[in-house]
């Protein structure tokens, strides 16, 4: 199975698939652009002379421009290792979410004599809490898909949101970011509250001074898909939806967390997917260490507690003073149990 993945999907794959799906014609400046991008640097001495007449005859010349030799309706067929893909992922309960039952039918029938890559039995989670989102729920569905289609239309919509002591607010949002969590198996809502029209949501970039618009700068709010009681489209729209990742970093303590990984037992590649939510650097201290500062707001602390807890003497965090205090209290308390 590893020989068959690094054979088809690897980087050399991707890129050509990429660019005889475009069907028209190039330049070579942009061959070469689109290869080292996706690539290696000296990928374009191997692969721009196999695109042409010269190898595998996708384009061809013609006045320094490579002219696509494909039909109109050429596409790039599925391999039996994409459909075996695709099966396995139709076995996951999230699908529903971005699929309808008709579209999962149509699909599993077209596949009907493809048997799923792995199967959800196959992953044992051992560190994920057992109070997870109802995916089947009819509701739930409902109002992620509300919700992820005033995403894409930069459009407010009213939301009825029940807190954990069953507090109930009714007000108006702009939803700019959908999150999953893996250790808590739930999605979560990024949004802003809603303003009057003296007063409106703007979007603004890196280039902006923060001081300029520090009155006007919104608050990101954080709400649970599973306590959302009910989604209404309102019809108002902005032109672009925030700078969300912005207004992250302005939420976030000036001191971040930092912590020293040992590379064993693949600890890093497994803690750069862990945090992959947080904004974060890293730097090599040796053969097998490394240190890596994370970002983190108030909402996020609990959380990202619990995440660096689960990764064992594979971490150790040596700063901020109050992250340290943190951990050293729910050790202690955990011992006390």
């Amino acid at each position: 199975m590893t020989e068959i993945f690094s054979e088809v999907y690897n980087c050399y794959f991707q890129v050509i698939k990429s660019l005889i799906e475009k069907k028209n014609c190039i330049s070579e400046k942009e061959v070469n652009f689109h290869i080292k991008n996706t690539c290696f640097e000296e990928s374009i001495l191997y692969l721009l002379p196999k695109l042409t007449e010269e190898g595998w005859g996708f384009y061809e010349k013609q006045d320094g421009l490579l002219h696509s030799r494909l039909s109109e309706n050429f596409y790039v067929p599925l391999t039996d290792l994409q459909k075996s893909y695709i099966k396995a992922i139709l076995l996951d309960d999230k699908i529903g979410l971005f699929l309808d039952d008709n579209e999962i039918e149509a699909i599993n029938h077209a596949f009907s004599d493809v048997p799923p890559l792995y199967l959800p039995d196959d992953f044992y989670y051992y560190d994920r809490f057992s109070d997870k989102d109802d995916y089947k729920n009819p509701d739930y569905r409902k109002h992620f898909r509300t919700i992820l289609s005033a995403m894409q239309n930069h459009e407010y919509v009213d939301i009825l949101y029940e807190s954990r002591h069953h507090h109930r607010v009714h007000r108006s949002y702009l939803p700019c970011r959908l999150e999953y969590s893996i250790k808590n198996d739930c999605f979560r809502l990024l949004a802003v509250e809603a303003r009057t029209q003296q007063d409106p949501i703007e979007s603004h970039s890196h280039r902006n001074p923060p001081a300029a618009h520090a009155k006007r700068n919104p608050k990101v709010i954080t709400l649970n898909l599973c306590r959302i009681r009910e989604v209404i489209s309102t019809g108002k729209t902005v032109k672009q939806l925030p700078n969300i990742n912005h207004l992250l970093q302005r939420s976030c303590y000036h001191e971040p967390v930092r912590v020293i990984i040992k590379n064993r037992r693949n600890a890093l590649e497994r803690a750069m997917l862990q945090f992959a939510n947080y904004e974060k650097s890293t730097r090599k201290l040796d053969e097998d260490t490394y240190e890596c500062l994370i970002y983190y707001n108030k909402e996020t602390e609990t959380e990202l507690l619990i995440e660096i807890l689960s990764f064992g003497p594979m971490i150790k965090v040596v700063g901020n003073e109050t992250f340290l205090r943190l951990i050293k209290e729910r050790l202690m308390k955990q011992a006390a149990l």
